[in-house]
């Protein structure tokens, strides 16, 4: 006999749970932005100019606003509104909650991309559609946590979190309202290092040992709570003194996080996963983190001692294409096989776009470092072209898994 689940329209099998619809959102915005970012690159340095338009932000800001604070948290989203209720025993996240704020965020994608074009009025739209998926999604957590018998450390880091990236988000959108340069850098530093980076590393602290232990025979997780919170402190600790102008001090912050991260990578990292590409991507995806930081350490030391930035972005992009992006798709695949009834397998071609992710990102963080102009612009072009490949390669492998019932028949 037939499964009867597999006759239902796939409107509603997009909403049998909470990742369905975050993650094809999610992912729908994340091929929108790195194919409309790819586009505008290919054509400022080939000369297009009829795709290199005048865009309103800056383009730099426009890409910052599109992965930062539209796709990111989307992806969260469709995450944290299924561990949410498992870490303390809470209640789930209902249908309308989770449909809402899915719908509220690719909104918010769709109207910043129409605006870059159009003019300030969509752009402002576009933050106030994605302002409202943030907070809802964000209140949504705070009722689970609410009514959870118990709370666990990474639920409090990860709500402290949102809610500091909804306060980034509104320091960009007065940026863009007053054209303000200056509001618009403070709030892509405010996401990155006191939203974003507390968000992903709380679940790597979290799920990397977890996902070892069912993965490894004898592995011994290794998760202490104090190195969480100095972690989620320092990033803290280095926004508060970049704020206030104490600069002569980032480099021992920087130091620090290589440090603990460091550590962090080599304590969660086992050899014995070199069969399974669903655990070791999680390895090498995370180890883009002590990457960044020592990027980083390296930028803000060349500062104190002399007086110039080094390095460009590539402590950001290390940060952003390297651990961000290696771990989004390590994590969302794992996510995506175990609640479809896959088998917990990365096939070949899911593991040639990591692979391809990661090759893009260190070829973009390359480009930052080398002085010469046509070796600037071939890893450029190189590292967007890889990205882009990747993720739309990845997406299309993923994401019409979303739009099909279980394979296992069970229900979700």
């Amino acid at each position: 006999m037939s499964d009867p689940s597999a006759s239902r329209p796939s409107g509603i099998v997009l909403l049998a749970a909470p990742h369905r619809p975050l993650f094809f959102a999610g992912l729908s915005s994340l091929l929108l932005a790195s194919a409309w970012w790819g586009l505008h690159i290919f054509a400022r340095y080939v000369g297009w100019p009829a795709l290199a338009l005048a865009l309103q932000p800056a383009p730099i800001w426009a890409h910052s606003y599109l992965m930062l604070f539209a796709v990111l948290p989307t992806m969260f989203f469709g995450f944290l509104f299924t561990v949410f209720p498992r870490w303390m025993n809470g209640p789930l996240v209902t249908r309308s909650e989770y449909a809402t704020t899915a719908v509220l965020l690719a909104l918010g994608t769709v109207l910043w991309l129409a605006g870059t074009f159009a003019g300030p009025p969509l752009l402002l739209l576009g933050c106030l559609a994605t302002g409202a998926g943030l907070l809802l999604g964000t209140l949504t957590l705070f009722r689970v946590l609410l009514a959870a018998p118990q709370i666990v450390s990474h639920a409090v880091v990860v709500l402290v979190a949102l809610c500091v990236q909804l306060v980034a988000l509104a320091g960009f959108a007065f940026g863009v309202a007053g054209s303000n340069d200056f509001a618009l850098h403070f709030a892509v530093r405010t996401s990155l290092w006191g939203g974003l980076l507390p968000v992903f590393f709380a679940v790597c602290h979290r799920m990397i040992p977890f996902f070892s232990q069912g993965a490894v025979k004898d592995y011994v997780p290794w998760r202490p709570t104090w190195i969480l919170v100095a972690v989620v402190a320092l990033c803290y600790s280095r926004l508060l003194l970049g704020t206030t102008g104490m600069l002569s001090l980032l480099p021992w912050a920087d130091a620090a996080l290589v440090l603990l991260t460091l550590t962090c990578a080599v304590r969660w990292t086992s050899l014995r996963a070199r069969g399974n590409p669903l655990l070791w991507t999680l390895y090498a995806g995370f180890a883009w983190l002590p990457v960044a930081a020592l990027l980083q350490l390296a930028r803000d030391g060349a500062f104190v001692l002399t007086g110039e930035w080094a390095l460009g972005r590539a402590p950001v992009h290390a940060l952003g294409m390297g651990f961000f992006g290696g771990m989004l798709v390590a994590m969302v695949t794992r996510v995506t096989m175990g609640h479809s009834g896959r088998p917990l397998l990365m096939d070949r071609v899911t593991l040639a776009c990591f692979i391809a992710l990661q090759l893009g990102a260190a070829s973009r963080v390359l480009s930052e470092i080398v002085q010469a102009p046509a070796v600037v612009q071939s890893f450029l072009l190189a590292g967007v072209g890889l990205w882009v490949a990747a993720v739309a390669t990845w997406v299309q492998r993923v994401g019409a898994i979303y739009l099909a019932p279980r394979v296992d028949g069970k229900p979700g």
